[in-house]
């Protein structure tokens, strides 16, 4: 069983959320733990302080949040970070972190734009992309097809993720990429029937 000064050099590492909610399932716990809950509140400044940290803590967090979005808007429409920042401001932040939050969340913005950007390196690498994807998942299905008989539902599923992971590899863009997205569908199904060809061209092995 655990001592007091166990729970204590436990409970030190908890954050202020989680000894919030600790406190308020006491009834769950052993009597040493709760002493040791007390204790570490008692250092962390008692239970009002741990609720006003927690509070303001949220506040900070729903303000980045809000300067996050906002940025991801302007950015998404394509105006410029400069503006931004002079449009924004904040009654909680200083302007330099305000700054800070809008470049980096303009940067992501960035790479989202670019990921979605059909370039010829794009249309290319998917094509190429689908192709291996089409021929190496088609292979696998159809060993799958030979070698068992059955579809098994969970492989369509790797499929995918295979055909995905080929395309995504060449053209060094996600599936937010319609270009992508479209050379993945088409890859899978390309993929199942040359493993159903091949099936029906070799038959069932044991």
């Amino acid at each position: 069983m655990f001592a007091i000064d166990d729970f204590v050099l436990k409970y030190e590492n908890y954050t202020d959320g989680e000894l919030i909610e600790i406190y308020h399932n006491m009834a769950d716990y052993s009597e040493e733990a709760n002493e040791a809950l007390m204790i570490v509140i008692q250092k962390n400044g008692g239970f009002d302080e741990l609720v006003k940290r927690l509070s303001e803590k949220q506040v900070l967090a729903n303000e980045i949040s809000r300067i996050e979005k906002e940025t991801a808007e302007f950015g998404l429409k394509g105006v410029d970070a400069s503006f931004i920042k002079k449009t924004a401001s904040s009654t909680i932040l200083s302007q330099d972190e305000v700054e800070g939050i809008i470049d980096r969340k303009y940067s992501l913005v960035q790479l989202e734009l670019e990921d979605k950007k059909i370039k010829p390196r794009t249309v290319v690498g998917s094509l190429i992309g689908g192709t291996i994807a089409s021929l190496v998942g088609g292979v696998l299905w159809g060993l799958q097809l030979i070698y068992s008989k059955r579809m098994f539902y969970i492989l369509l599923v790797g499929l995918v993720l295979l055909c995905y992971g080929i395309i995504k590899l060449i053209t060094g863009q996600s599936k937010k990429n319609n270009a992508v997205l479209v050379a993945t569908i088409l890859s899978v199904l390309l993929s199942l029937i040359i493993g159903q060809l091949l099936y029906e061209i070799i038959g069932y092995r044991q």
